[in-house]
């Protein structure tokens, strides 16, 4: 290095820490909230003092703006109940850091979130422990906003915790904040932000006028059978059928089944659909109860010899099959019981009834976020990984902002369950409202899992609904099961499912 270069650094790192010190650096104290022992900007390592600790609880990081930019920061939360983390695009007035971008590891409600002027953008429950160092990486550009949080830093193998988009902020300085608590970050790394080329990609959503999707994928075709919304409440005239070969792209085939093939005159909702005994059987609500059709074609059109609904009349809406690796088949939905719990059952070899012996109440709403606006758990869909059971379902109204997915296991298919203690693992955010109700199926490759859901046409109407898809995997924990983790509700362009050229 020529001199310079060395004199440009060493006036760069000048610089930067006499711009630091005017905000709020202080000589360390017992009490001071916020440390950091290691800063890096641009590739250049800043020079601290020995005492590198803050009574402040904010940090400006940069002296000047950075639109695009990456923070990678180790740190741990000092108690249980600290909040600490990343500001982005902040203005360089010190009392107005609310308008910033706020990226904040919450140990206090166990979650990360992403915030501006006291709005959260984003958020996901996942469990932060005091003391335990950890990696938060935040990576934005334009109004794009990814973030991946960890004990280790390979977030190339990562699903980011936050994958949002907004546009409040435009540009700012790149800062560090504590909201309560004490926190130690052991470095930060502050460098522009250039991502990596990817190839073909999709946006969400995929296909308008869908909810409710019931998806039965068959010898290389997805069918996805729908409430049919384009003019609510518009779900008299039957189920809607869409079907793709690749997830992405989906062509609208009409009815799948028309209102005067079937029990029921009104409100035909949530349709699911299996193949058996060289038949499909669709099972629907109508009517607030469901009901049972059959085809020799997964396109259709699905009829009932007898126009009757499945008994008890306590069967009242979403109904769900899953088969085990014995073959037994159970029957899985929602009753009413002030708000709507989860019931199931064996389902009958002749598919159109239930063992009634077998009834069982398998969830209820509880949590606080499976009762916004009514007490709801709902849309169950159940999948078998290590031996395990996992029912994934919506909790709260399906028009609440706050319609959300979780998940249960169980060691029976008729359980008892045991609620994931972080749910909900995917929930409505402020750019995209009632992400919930949906199905589980594989990539065309059988690689990679994905959820299909539905969402809110806009952040201010519910219909017509639309149809959305993101990944969904198990996660290897430390002690007991996988968790299952999914990547979205996600806006920004996403990497075609696994096995797809467009």
């Amino acid at each position: 290095m020529n001199k310079a270069s060395i004199l440009l650094t060493a006036i760069k790192s000048l610089h930067v820490w006499c711009f630091l010190c005017c905000i709020g650096f202080a000589t360390a104290s017992p009490a001071s909230p916020l440390e950091v022992k290691s800063l890096v900007i641009d590739g250049q390592t800043i020079a601290l003092p020995e005492k590198r600790a803050s009574q402040s609880r904010t940090w400006a990081i940069t002296n000047h703006d950075k639109a695009n930019v990456q923070v990678d920061a180790r740190f741990r939360l000092n108690s249980p109940q600290a909040q600490a983390g990343i500001l982005l695009r902040a203005p360089r007035d010190s009392d107005n850091i609310d308008s910033a971008y706020r990226i904040i590891a919450d140990g206090e409600h166990q979650r990360i979130y992403l915030a501006v002027n006291d709005v959260i953008i984003s958020e996901r429950q996942l469990p932060i422990k005091h003391q335990m160092p950890y990696w938060l990486s935040v990576r934005i550009q334009n109004n794009h906003v990814v973030v991946y949080f960890g004990e280790s830093p390979k977030w190339e193998t990562a699903y980011p915790v936050i994958d949002a988009i907004d546009n409040t902020r435009s540009a700012g300085i790149v800062g560090v904040t504590v909201e309560s608590g004490e926190v130690v970050f052991e470095n930060i790394d502050v460098k522009d932000y250039v991502p990596e080329k990817s190839g073909e990609t999709y946006t969400n959503p995929v296909q308008l006028n869908c909810a409710d999707p019931g998806l039965l994928h068959y010898k290389h075709t997805y069918y996805a059978y729908c409430t049919y919304t384009p003019n609510p409440p518009g779900t008299d005239e039957g189920i809607r059928l869409f079907t793709s070969v690749d997830l992405v792209n989906w062509q609208d085939r009409g009815f799948a089944l028309n209102n005067k093939d079937a029990w029921g005159a009104k409100g035909h909702w949530a349709p699911d659909v299996i193949a058996a005994n060289e038949k499909f059987y669709m099972y629907f609500a109508v009517n607030e109860r469901i009901a049972v059709a059959t085809a020799d074609n997964p396109l259709g059109p699905f009829t009932q010899k007898q126009q009757v609904p499945m008994e008890p009349d306590s069967i009242k809406i979403d109904a769900h099959v899953f088969t085990d690796d014995d073959g037994q088949r159970y029957f899985y939905y929602v009753g009413f019981d002030n708000g709507n719990h989860i019931w199931g059952a064996k389902l009958n070899p002749e598919m159109t009834s239930v063992d009634e012996s077998s009834i069982t109440h398998l969830i209820a709403p509880q949590a606080a976020w499976e009762t916004h606006m009514a007490n709801v758990v709902e849309g169950p869909m159940v999948i078998k990984h290590n031996g395990l059971y996992y029912m994934t379902y919506s909790g709260s109204h399906f028009e609440s902002p706050h319609y959300s997915v979780g998940y249960a296991t169980a060691e029976h298919p008729l359980g008892p369950w045991k609620k994931y203690p972080f749910n909900p693992i995917m929930q409505s955010t402020s750019y995209a409202h009632g992400t919930a109700h949906h199905s589980l199926t594989r990539s065309p490759d059988g690689k990679e899992w994905f959820i299909v859901y539905h969402e809110h046409y806009d952040l201010q109407h519910t219909h017509p609904r639309k149809m959305a898809i993101d990944r969904i995997r198990f996660v290897p924990q430390e002690e007991g099961s996988d968790a299952l983790q999914v990547w979205g509700p996600t806006l920004s362009p996403q990497p075609f499912p696994s096995n797809i050229k467009p």
